[in-house]
C-alpha cells in the first residue's frame, strides 16, 4: 500500500514514517519543502517529493498513484502575526491535499487535526470528541483557529465522497522533535531554566502511541469518525509534568506557581519585543493565557474502538530527554 505522508519532517511525521516502515506493510512517499530540515527522515527508505502544501498542483502530483494519504503537515505557531501564513498552510493546505486525494480516488485519507478543535474540561470530566469548541475560541490563538477551520474544510470535502477519518492528538512527547516543538518544555526544564510553572494542565501522550493510533485509524476506523489520540493517565498539571521531567533529568523541579498576572504581563512584554524585532518570541500573551487553561481529554473512544495503546508518559519523556542530549539540545 503506497501512502503519501505530509509533514514527515516534524515530531509526529518523522516518528509516523518510521512506524509505518517498521510494519513492513507500506511504501511511503513524503512531501518535503525545499528548505526543510530533513533530519527526522534521513536514511529512511522513502520517496521524497519536493512540494509545499500551499501549492495545489504540487499536491496533485504528490498524491498521484497513492492508495492513501495521511495529512500531518501544519504550522504550530501560536504567534498572532503569523495568522495569514497559517491560514495558507493549515487551512488552504488541508484543502489542497484532501481535494487532491478526492480527485485521485484514494482509498482512505487520515486528517491529523488536534484536540484544540474541542473545548476545555476538568480532570474529573475530561473532554471527549463531542465537546464543543466555544471555550477554546475565546483565546484567539492562530493555531487553534486555523486548525479548527481546517477540520471544517476536511469534513466539507468528505461530504463530496472522500473516505476520511480525523484524528486529534493531544500534547505529544517523544524523540525526533527536530524543531523542537513540544520538546522545548523538556529542554527548558532539563537546563534548569524553568524556575516557575503555569497554573494549567494538559493531556500528554507518547508520540509512538499516536503513530499507532493513526495506523489503526487508517486500517479499520469507520468512514467519517474522529478520535482523540491521548493517554488516560496523561491528564497532568504542568507542575506534575515538569516534576517528571526534572526527575528524569536529575535537576531541581520548578519551585513555585507563577501568578497569572505576572505571566500575562511577561507575555505582553514579549509581544512588544517580537513585533519590534520582527521575530517570534518563545513566550507571548496568547501562550501565557492558554497555559493556565484546564486542557484535559479522554481517549476512551480510540482505546475501545481501535485498540490504541496507552504507554507510560515517563517512558516517552525519558526517550525524548536522551534524544535531545544525544543531538546536543541539552
Amino acid at each position: 500500500m503506497k501512502i503519501l505522508v505530509t509533514g514527515a519532517t516534524g515530531l509526529l511525521g518523522g516518528n509516523l514514517v518510521r512506524h509505518l516502515l517498521e510494519s513492513g506493510d507500506y511504501e511511503i512517499r513524503t512531501t518535503i519543502r525545499e528548505r526543510s530540515n530533513t533530519m527526522a527522515i534521513e536514511g529512511l527508505d522513502v520517496q521524497r517529493v519536493t512540494g509545499d502544501v500551499r501549492d495545489r498542483e504540487a499536491m496533485k502530483k504528490a498524491v498521484a498513484g497513492c492508495d492513501a494519504v495521511i495529512h500531518a503537515a501544519a504550522s504550530v505557531s501560536q504567534w498572532p502575526p503569523n495568522l495569514p501564513m497559517m491560514k495558507q498552510v493549515n487551512v488552504q493546505g488541508t484543502v489542497n491535499v484532501l481535494e487532491a486525494a478526492l480527485d485521485a480516488g484514494v482509498k482512505r485519507a487520515v486528517h491529523v487535526s488536534t484536540v484544540d478543535t474541542l473545548g476545555l474540561s476538568s480532570k474529573e470530566t475530561p473532554a471527549d470528541e463531542t465537546c464543543g469548541h466555544e471555550s477554546m475560541a475565546v483565546f484567539k490563538n492562530p493555531y487553534v483557529d486555523t486548525k479548527y477551520e481546517a477540520e471544517k474544510q476536511a469534513k466539507r470535502i468528505a461530504e463530496k465522497g472522500l473516505d476520511l477519518v480525523i484524528v486529534k492528538p493531544t500534547y505529544m512527547i517523544g524523540e525526533w522533535d527536530v524543531k523542537p516543538s513540544s520538546g522545548q518544555m523538556i529542554i527548558q526544564v532539563a537546563k534548569g531554566r524553568a524556575i516557575g510553572y503555569p497554573g494549567g494542565g494538559n493531556n500528554f501522550v507518547d508520540v509512538l502511541d499516536v503513530c499507532r493510533g493513526i495506523r489503526l485509524a487508517l486500517q479499520k476506523a469507520p468512514t467519517g469518525e474522529s478520535y482523540i489520540l491521548g493517554n488516560e493517565s496523561g491528564n497532568l498539571t504542568y507542575k506534575e509534568m515538569w516534576d517528571i521531567i526534572a526527575k528524569i533529568a536529575n535537576v531541581r523541579p520548578p519551585m513555585f506557581r507563577i501568578p497569572y498576572p505576572v505571566a500575562l504581563a511577561a507575555g505582553y512584554a514579549m509581544d512588544l519585543a517580537g513585533r519590534t524585532f520582527r521575530t517570534e518570541p518563545d513566550l507571548n500573551s496568547t501562550i501565557a493565557r492558554i497555559s493556565y487553561a484546564p486542557h484535559y481529554f479522554t481517549a476512551r473512544k480510540a482505546i475501545e474502538h481501535l485498540g490504541v495503546p496507552q504507554s507510560p508518559i515517563e517512558k516517552a519523556v525519558q526517550r525524548a530527554y536522551h534524544w535531545f542530549r544525544q543531538k546536543g539540545f541539552i
